[in-house]
């Protein structure tokens, strides 16, 4: 598989209490290969917080924003279902695809899941292609 180097972003699972992990926006420091770990910074400001992380727990954002009009089985198709970095905030969370870009430059349209609104979900957030990804389960759901 594709191995981050330092500096690329990522979204990394960390344990924000006891029972809850969180998927954050974080940097990464180095991969240690013996162990399979990578070592990740937050990129939260205030957190600052450097974690050690197997491989499963990180995943690198894309380099390359896809070009619908060329690349379109690059993109997520409406409805699907993603992790999408909320705006205003470094947390990815659970959204559907509500929009898909039209063109290389612009991002998606999400709803994300909101169990405070009526129908589940947020209204449209717009969020930049490399900060929706496809989810990885985490054993971590919370219950």
């Amino acid at each position: 598989g594709h191995i981050a180097r330092p500096g690329d972003a990522v979204a990394a699972l960390v344990k924000v209490s006891e029972k809850e992990e969180n998927w954050i926006l974080a940097e990464v420091v180095c991969w240690h290969p013996a162990q399979g770990k990578y070592e990740i910074d937050d990129i939260d400001e205030e957190q600052k917080n450097r974690h050690v992380l197997s491989k499963r727990r990180v995943v690198p954002l894309p380099l390359m924003r896809a070009d619908p009009r060329t690349d379109e089985q690059a993109l997520f198709p409406k409805g699907a279902v993603v992790m999408a970095l909320y705006p205003q905030t470094t947390c990815f969370y659970r959204a559907v695809v509500n929009r898909l870009p039209g063109s290389a430059s612009e991002p998606y349209e999400v709803l994300f899941e909101d169990s405070s609104y009526a129908d589940g979900y947020s209204p449209p957030e717009r969020v930049a292609q490399r900060y929706v990804i496809a989810i990885k389960e985490g054993k971590g759901r919370a219950t």
